[in-house]
């Protein structure tokens, strides 16, 4: 049989034409007969319409989810309070505390706040924005690292654009980190995402870019202790690039030139010491410290119980088939990734604190091989649907990437609430505000968790025992003693007896009603969900306030209110 080219030009052209006029009779290979030719201009301005039009959904949706990650929690983290006031005194007074006004136990000589840059960006957002400056920060944090994480997917070569899906399912392994308000962590996690990207560029020899690595790092020392995750993440690229037989040179000059940076804070080489011995430190009473644990914590997702770090096992297993599939496959192996990968997750597993850093590197160092992962259903696709599987892969891809995203994002958001919440079910509001309205002056020993707000709230009125700043103020004797209160472990009532206390506010996730008769020269007088008010018995009787805990507006806090030093207090200029 001849070949359709051998047939007369004429036949080819009249097949040709009917074949364009009536699709049922078209031969297979016969060649259709062009109709008027499309000007390539307008082809190209279509196309990079659709682009635009692409790009603007893209970036709308990723805007909805980066929204629902911002409000998804509205509670105050901790610590928040103890970073506001340090904010308030740096912008009041131009310098930076350098002993704690806040505790009455014994302190180091010198506090060296390595959260104090932190504080000052919250405190300036909440003087010019009040609690809403506080959302905006996080919510550029957020889409910050996300915008991070794409352009180091594309710097390595991707030619694929993440989709929302993607994003959000990375929002949700990176909630365990995100999880309060704001928290200072989050400024490090920003700039671990700012370096691995600039890193990626480092390795295809681009070095007009080393400039970054030092400027960055002004900022990264003076808002958070993690900057030292900079510093590994650098020597492990370093070691990386030794074990694939590359010069590491490149590493050791960015080394060299974050040295003089990482000087330039309020403390100078004594910060470093004070992060690394930090960095060392047991906190055998800190959850986020302990390795992770498949028991827990454990969290309610719509009325089911799942693991607090579910997203981060998640992606862990998706990297290691991932990592697996991608051995098997090439003979050439990425030391760098390799030894990047397995250095943060095993600092994650021993500290759920870290497993963000595992989080961030896996979605961008990974994100080709976990799209990879998806080949064998595509495959099947084709295979059943040879004429449609182009059709049915781009339905998924938008279905999937954008619409499911969409659609759960749409039933969250009537959901969320738009202001800062102190929940009486996890701070003493009722407590406190008895405190406050009665004018009840002295020590107040509280729990851990709640001597930040506390000190925030009562502050210059009475100090408080400890909180959250533990190894930057208190040597570990008094912390540990401390501590034993709070849990209630140990001699938990020696703190009371060693030091000169006024008021008690207990914990009752530690102590029950049982527990009062310990308190034998100690009276309650108030209580609100989860606290107790404790006198001493010799105090003179009164009638006291009794504030409602429930109400409203102990729920809300002015976050712009000024906390001004004591006059004598040593500052660091």
């Amino acid at each position: 049989m001849p070949s359709w080219g051998r047939l007369p030009v004429v036949f080819q052209t009249a097949v040709g034409e009917a074949a364009r006029a009536h699709p049922r009779l078209r031969l297979v290979g016969a060649p259709v007969t062009p109709g008027p030719e499309i000007p390539p201009s307008i082809c190209l301005g279509a196309m990079q319409e659709t682009a635009k039009v692409k790009k603007a959904i893209h970036h709308l949706l990723l805007g909805v989810v980066v929204y629902v990650l911002t409000f998804m929690t509205n509670g105050p983290d901790f610590d928040l309070w103890a970073r506001l006031a340090v904010g308030s005194i740096v912008l009041q007074t131009g310098r930076v505390l350098q002993h704690d006004i806040f505790s009455y136990l014994p302190t180091k000589a010198l506090w060296i706040d390595h959260e104090w840059g932190s504080g000052v960006v919250f405190y300036c957002l909440a003087r010019l924005f009040g609690e809403h400056g506080i959302f905006i920060l996080k919510a550029v944090l957020i889409y910050a690292i996300f915008t991070m994480v794409q352009k180091t997917i594309t710097a390595r070569g991707s030619k694929k654009s993440a989709t929302v899906l993607f994003y959000a399912f990375l929002g949700y392994a990176l909630f365990p980190g995100i999880a309060s308000l704001v928290r200072s962590q989050m400024f490090t996690y920003l700039f671990f995402a700012i370096w691995l990207y600039e890193l990626e560029r480092v390795r295809r020899q681009e070095r007009k870019i080393l400039w970054v690595f030092p400027c960055t790092m002004l900022f990264w020392v003076n808002m958070h202790g993690g900057f030292v995750a900079g510093v590994g993440l650098v020597l492990l690229y370093a070691l990386g690039e030794v074990l694939s037989r590359k010069s590491p040179l490149p590493y050791l000059w960015i080394l060299l030139s974050i040295l003089p940076a990482m000087l330039i804070n309020p403390y100078g080489f004594a910060l470093w010491r004070s992060v690394v011995e930090a960095s060392l430190l047991p906190r055998p009473f800190i959850p986020e410290w302990q390795p992770i644990s498949l028991s827990g914590p454990m969290q309610s997702v719509g009325g089911v119980k799942v693991h607090y770090l579910t997203g981060y096992m998640i992606l862990a297993g998706m990297t290691f088939v991932a990592a697996g599939r991608s051995i098997m496959r090439t003979d050439k192996l990425d030391w760098t990734r390799i030894v990047v990968m397995v250095a943060l997750f095993l600092l994650g597993a021993r500290h759920q604190r870290h497993a963000v850093f595992f989080v961030l590197a896996a979605a961008t160092l990974f994100y080709d091989q976990f799209d990879a992962l998806l080949d064998p259903v595509r495959r099947l696709v084709c295979r059943c649907f040879p004429d449609k599987s182009a059709k049915i892969q781009t339905v998924a891809h938008w279905g999937l990437g954008y619409g499911l995203p969409a659609l759960v994002a749409l039933t969250i958001i009537p959901r969320l609430s738009h202001h800062m919440t102190i929940d009486y079910r996890r701070f003493p509001v009722g407590s406190l505000e008895f405190i406050k309205q009665n004018g009840l002056t002295g020590n107040v020993a509280t729990g851990f968790d709640w001597g930040s707000y506390a000190s925030w709230k009562l502050h210059p009125q009475c100090k408080v025992m400890f909180d959250g700043r533990y190894e930057e103020v208190f040597p570990n004797d008094v912390f540990d003693l401390a501590m034993r209160f709070s849990v209630r472990q140990g001699d938990w009532s020696e703190v009371i007896r060693r030091y000169h206390t006024d008021i008690v506010v207990l914990p009752k996730s530690s102590y029950t009603q049982a527990d009062l008769p310990l308190f034998p020269e100690w009276k309650p007088v108030y209580q609100d969900f989860v606290s107790v008010v404790l006198l001493p018995r010799d105090r003179p009787a009164r009638s006291y306030v009794r504030p409602d805990f429930k109400d409203p507006a102990y729920s809300r806090e002015d976050l712009s209110k000024p906390i001004v030093a004591p006059q004598g207090s040593r500052l660091v200029p």
